[in-house]
């Protein structure tokens, strides 16, 4: 089906900062795009970039922090908090000015029969599922059609379209860009013929591939990347990229003659801000909201939750703003951001969790037109140009009530004291980390255990604790133990766990509240029930 990979050029671009030494104060500074410390005539200087979401870390008067996940970064360690390192920047000094060269990295993926005419329709099915469809190919991205995402968190906000099973059966291929149950979605893929072939990233950790084959697929193509491959004897050239960040995620990109297409789907800093220029349409998430934070941490008061909320929308814009002006892309296509939380039990992030809507992207750039696929969601292109705009058929109604759903989906998934001790004993994790866990039936404590992986043989302690005493202890505590606290809802816990589901299902879905000591995102532990142990 797809040819033998080829590997990726790129297009080299140098720009020169150049910072006059008698600007720069002893101690901290924040300047241009850079942080700069200063002892005597010796200079440390870090770039502002997030090396988690790819954004601008921001500096306060006690520190410098992430904007969307609020990670903080010790300039005078090098690393975030939870020990993740950042790279100094290399420079030079010279005539009383420190010159900074910045390589900039484009990617450059040919175009085959250029001068010939290429139609290609793209039709928006729901939140990050699109249809591509010419004379030569068909294919559709993370399809999520029907059923929740994330344990009952997130919901389909948009209507079927009439005979989507019939027209995704059809297809040649589709991508599935990570893990996550709005972008592989069990519900929706179990009406898909077993034969159906699969483009996915080729992760370490086989995180995608590993939960398409206990599904039952088989026809599971894992590309490279670096690589971009060939479809069949046409002229679609396609290639996966990775996100820039330690997770499991990826973006696509594809050329068709002149028509190319680039999304980064919920990737943080995708292929670490090496991308194309002058792309036909550059799509990406734009929505925010798709966190536990701030709304699940119950140590924020309500004011710092919305401040949060705020600051999280306002970055996403900014990350959008600037990659559009890079890419230069002639459409932009806000996507993967149409869900909203339906289910009776989550009226609180429901009315808390502001979202960005597409309008707030209308005015990026004069060169770029910004699609609002709410209005027209199926577009023709003939070769860069869009040609025409429509409105598909949808269903009346949803196909599920929340409620009864995740009764009927949760309905046996209880378990024994001894297969929670199993569970957690087999997973092959070990960090210096205890993390407790209090289990809630609408919220009434209905278990409470703690799992300490600071050993070789995992202990698991079911019996009552008091969070706020060993909360209280591990502040003033010395000792190098992590502790983490998960208050989560009794059904989606024993569903997540019974079905080897990622545990990104509870955080990212609202299903609990978070507490930790010292307050660090645990990497470690996250990307491990989330990637390996699934």
């Amino acid at each position: 089906m797809f040819s033998s990979s080829k590997k990726i050029n790129y297009i080299s671009e140098k720009d020169l900062f150049s910072i006059q030494i008698d600007e720069i104060s002893q101690g901290f500074n924040q300047l241009k795009d850079f942080f700069v410390l200063r002892d005597d005539d010796n200079f440390i200087i870090y770039d502002r970039k997030c090396d988690h979401n790819g954004g601008k870390l921001c500096a306060s008067e006690n520190s410098i922090f992430c904007p969307l996940h609020n990670w903080e970064f010790d300039i005078n360690e090098g690393e975030y908090t939870n020990k993740v390192k950042k790279k100094k920047i290399d420079f030079i000094v010279k005539d009383d000015n420190i010159l900074i060269e910045k390589e900039n990295l484009y990617l450059d993926l040919p175009s085959l029969n250029r001068n010939k005419k290429h139609e290609i329709k793209l039709t928006f099915f729901s939140h990050a599922c699109l249809i591509f469809e010419s004379k030569d190919f068909s294919f559709a991205t993370d399809p999520w059609i029907e059923g929740f995402a994330f344990s009952g968190g997130w919901w389909i906000n948009n209507l079927p379209p009439k005979g989507w099973k019939d027209k995704l059966n059809s297809l040649d291929f589709i991508y599935i860009s990570h893990n996550h149950p709005d972008h592989l979605n069990e519900f929706t893929l179990s009406h898909l013929r077993k034969d159906m072939a699969f483009i996915v990233p080729n992760f370490v950790s086989k995180s995608v591939k590993n939960v398409l084959k206990k599904l039952g697929f088989k026809n599971i193509y894992s590309f490279d990347f670096q690589k971009y491959y060939k479809f069949r004897d046409s002229d679609l050239l396609i290639t996966i990229l990775k996100s820039g960040d330690f997770r499991d995620d990826s973006g696509l990109y594809f050329s068709y003659g002149d028509f190319s297409f680039l999304t980064s789907v919920d990737s943080n800093d995708l292929n670490f801000s090496r991308h194309p220029k002058n792309v036909t349409v550059y799509a990406s998430n734009f929505a925010g909201g798709a966190s536990g934070f701030p709304l699940c941490f119950d140590t924020l008061s309500e004011m710092e939750k919305k401040d949060y909320s705020s600051k999280n929308r306002k970055t996403i814009r900014a990350v959008v703003a600037s990659n559009v002006r890079k890419i230069k892309p002639r459409f932009f296509l806000p996507y993967a951001g149409f869900f909203h939380e339906r289910a009776k039990r989550d009226e609180y992030i429901a009315t808390n969790n502001h979202k960005n809507s597409v309008e707030d992207f209308y005015a990026l750039s004069e060169k770029t037109e910004t699609l609002n696929l709410l209005e027209k969601d199926e577009l023709f292109f003939e070769n860069i140009n869009l040609i025409k705009k429509n409105k598909i058929d949808r269903e009346r109604n949803y196909p599920e009530n929340p409620e009864q759903f995740m009764r009927e989906i949760f309905k046996d998934s209880k378990m024994k004291n001894s297969e929670i001790k199993k569970y957690f004993q087999n997973s092959g994790f070990q960090d210096n980390l205890i993390v407790y866990i209090t289990l809630l039936n609408d919220n009434k404590i209905s278990k409470q255990f703690c799992v300490n992986f600071s050993e070789k043989n995992i202990q698991v302690d079911i019996s009552e604790y008091c969070w706020q005493e060993i909360r209280l202890k591990n502040i003033h505590s010395e000792g190098k133990l992590k502790a983490l606290e998960l208050k989560i809802r009794e059904d989606s816990f024993y569903w997540v766990l019974k079905n080897k589901k990622s545990w990104e299902d509870l955080s990212i879905g609202f299903q609990c509240r978070i507490d930790r000591v010292p307050d660090v995102y645990n990497a470690n532990f996250w990307f491990h029930f989330t990637n390996i142990y699934i």
